[in-house]
């Protein structure tokens, strides 16, 4: 009975031959196949009979099956190439908040998408430098926990946007390898509105019930999520939030009083520049002579801004407003009371 019923499913076993052993690299037989259906799948099918299912599969299916009668096949494509498959095992190592464990189950499964010699080279294909992995492996269950108290719909059906409450950690310089919890193991309660990705970090954006204001926060660092059976607050204030001006605020300057500055940079820093500050209508670019351009924003005033600015050493200066550029000196001066 259950040869019978293997027959029957013999074109379904020659296309997942295909697509397991090969691509356009690699080629199959006839008798390739004939041995796998006999051996594996306890099918005897003649050279023949196979050649109708090649060419059905090629024909109805649309398999993108190369080769002719009596030579040597070839799986041209797939759902995916193979350039697609490696840009998603990059972007998988590539986030850190993807535990290593993680990543590695991932790309398994990506790697079912191509042949076992594409799957191989998947593997072996893409090398970070430095890289960091966070090591708390409830990060995409707390994602999901998050994703289902912001749906507007749950089974199909309407469903009100609800708050969550978690508890907050950090390192601590006795123990670097386990986070403790923030302000005594306070529970945070806040409304999600948004999940952002920054420099390979998940953030939650969210109204904070306390402060009652928008606050960001770092999925990693959140633990014992759970879902509150209170309707999301904040609207208003999501609603009046520019979130290209936010997360260009939040996470490139950090927090801080914002300030709209200009900055003159050498021409040389132009990409850097706008990179950092990007185009938007409220980001004003001006040549200032052969040599230099000035830059005009709203930035955070902290001492991450003003590390960054001073990065650039003399090729970058704070031209503008004097308060700010005073606040600066003030700044220089007490720093050199360390050195």
């Amino acid at each position: 009975m259950a040869r019978s019923e293997n027959q029957k499913l013999k074109a379904l076993y020659i296309a997942k031959y295909f697509i397991e052993n090969s691509d356009e690299n690699h080629a199959v037989t006839a008798n390739d196949l004939a041995d796998y259906l006999r051996t594996d799948c306890e099918i005897e099918a003649e050279r023949h009979s196979v050649y109708r299912d090649i060419a059905a599969l090629r024909d109805i299916f649309e398999l993108d099956i190369a080769g002719t009668q009596g030579g040597r096949y070839r799986l041209m494509s797939r759902q995916f190439s193979y350039d697609d498959l490696l840009l998603l095992v990059e972007c998988v190592h590539a986030a850190k908040f993807i535990s290593a464990g993680k990543a590695k189950e991932l790309v398994s499964t990506i790697c079912e998408f191509c042949s076992i010699y594409q799957a191989e080279t998947l593997q072996e294909e893409v090398f970070l430098c430095d890289r960091v992995k966070t090591t708390i492996k409830e990060t995409l269950e707390i994602i999901s926990v998050i994703r289902q108290a912001m749906a507007t719909k749950r089974d199909g059906k309407p469903h009100t946007p609800q708050k969550i409450c978690f508890k907050y950690t950090t390192y601590s310089i006795e123990n670097i390898y386990k986070q403790i919890e923030r302000h005594d193991g306070a529970l945070y309660i806040v409304s999600p509105y948004k999940l952002l990705l920054n420099e390979g970090h998940y953030y939650l954006l969210a109204f904070d019930n306390k402060s009652q204001e928008m606050r960001t926060y770092r999925i990693d660092r959140m633990k014992n999520v759970r879902l509150l059976n209170e309707p999301r607050e904040g609207a208003d204030a999501f609603a009046k939030l520019d979130i290209a001006t936010y997360t260009r605020r939040v996470f490139s300057m950090f927090s801080g009083e914002r300030r709209r500055v200009s900055i003159r940079f050498e021409n040389r820093l132009l990409d850097t520049a706008l990179e950092r500050f990007g185009t938007d209508g409220d980001v004003f670019y001006r040549p200032d002579g052969k040599q230099h351009f000035i830059v005009t924003t709203d930035v955070e005033i902290s001492e991450q801004f003003y590390g960054w600015l001073f990065g650039f050493g003399m090729s970058a200066c704070l031209v503008a407003p004097e308060e700010v550029r005073q606040s600066t000196r003030e700044y220089l001066q007490n720093l050199m009371g360390y050195y």
